[in-house]
């Protein structure tokens, strides 16, 4: 026994050091299908899940019809599509000194990522790929391999694209928008329009950020109060995720809320809502945005199930097109609660669209969860 406790210490202390050691590299926003983290230290497996913290040694893959989209420390987004594999070698941001550095490597499948601060204040960012290895100027760019090529797309911004001959692409330069053909070879085939692999995105929306297809419409307009409709439910998360990408790569929006003045009083036009205990009633949100001072000043979320009310107020600011939101008092029925809140401005800032989560205290297997749409 007396040699069993040193050795217990030393692995304790080792257990330790290394979790204090790895680096959160950001939070998962949405996880569908089989989504897989694995530890490149200790080769431990976890299945990812919405708002499980990613870190700077985890190699993330995706399934047959399965997908997910980070938020990284940085606020800058990474969407993994189907059938991928992503190693994060390193994402560290200091968010004291908003400075840091980032490494990732596409190992198959495809992303799409939009960068972040790290990029913005003139950290290095680099992006390792079979074909070669990407610098970001700042943008928003998409990536696909297939059978040995590589297939980019640059929405926003620029890139170069150091290939494995030392030889260097640019792409969106003095351009709206920028594709290439990377083959096998090293052949580089630039064209003016998106290959056909671009053209199926995680949600299809039009000008006016809403789902475009009629069926989508009709589940979208179904009856608000959802009694647990995952098709409705992962339609909506699956339209705010997009959303997330049109918004960070608009600078037009963040002017135009820059621009707004006084304050506007938002209520839910548009959620979808589900309880672990079962059916959900009497949904209502609001949210107050002083646009002089930059802040969300008080906003509430309420709504029941079959246990009682759940109630939250939330408060928070501005940043850029998103709202970084705090949940300051949360409770289901009697029993205290705790959650988190997430939302982005759209349409000339009259209209937030975003997630929510809660869940009790001294029970978290009771929760609820949704994604909403406010307007004036």
């Amino acid at each position: 026994m007396k040699h069993l406790i040193p050795a217990l210490a030393t692995l304790l202390c080792v257990s330790f050091l290394s979790q204090a050691n790895t680096v959160a590299a950001g939070k998962t926003i949405l996880a569908r299908g089989e989504v897989l983290a694995t530890d490149a230290s200790s080769a431990q497996q976890r299945n990812l899940k919405r708002r499980d913290t990613v870190f700077g040694v985890d190699r993330i893959t995706t399934g047959e019809k399965s997908k997910a989209q980070f938020s990284m420390s940085d606020g800058g987004l990474i969407a993994l599509k189907e059938n991928s594999e992503l190693n994060i070698a390193s994402y560290e941001f200091d968010t004291a000194t908003q400075q840091g550095s980032a490494s990732i490597e596409l190992i198959k499948g495809g992303l799409r990522s939009i960068s972040g601060v790290i990029k913005k204040n003139g950290g290095a960012y680099n992006v390792k790929t079979p074909v070669g290895s990407i610098g970001i100027r700042g943008t928003h760019f998409e990536l696909q391999l297939l059978g040995g090529d590589m297939y980019v797309a640059v929405w926003d911004g620029a890139i170069d694209l150091t290939l494995n001959d030392q030889s260097v692409v640019s792409l969106g330069s003095n351009e709206p928008f920028s594709f290439a053909h990377i083959t096998s070879l090293g052949d580089v085939i630039k064209t003016t329009q998106a290959p056909a692999v671009f053209t199926q995105n995680i949600v299809a929306i039009n000008s006016d950020n809403e789902a475009n297809s009629e069926s989508e419409q009709q589940s979208l307009a179904a009856d608000n109060t959802s009694e647990n409709n995952t098709d409705a439910d992962t339609l909506l998360a699956d339209v705010y995720v997009e959303q997330q990408f049109q918004a960070l790569s608009n600078a037009s929006l963040i002017d135009q809320i820059a621009q707004r003045q006084g304050i506007l009083n938002y209520q839910a036009t548009r959620f979808d809502v589900s309880s672990s205990l079962g059916e959900v009633s009497d949904f209502s949100m609001s949210m107050s945005v002083d646009f002089d001072n930059g802040t969300v000043p008080d906003g509430e979320i309420s709504f029941n199930d079959v246990g009682g009310n759940w109630y939250a107020a939330y408060s928070g600011f501005i940043d850029l097109t998103k709202l970084d939101l705090a949940v300051t008092f949360a409770s289901h029925n009697n029993n205290r609660a705790a959650g988190e809140i997430d939302a982005i401005f759209l349409n000339n800032a009259d209209t937030i669209t975003g997630d929510f989560s809660l869940s009790e205290i001294s029970n978290p297997a009771v929760n609820a969860s949704g994604a909403f749409r406010l307007e004036p």
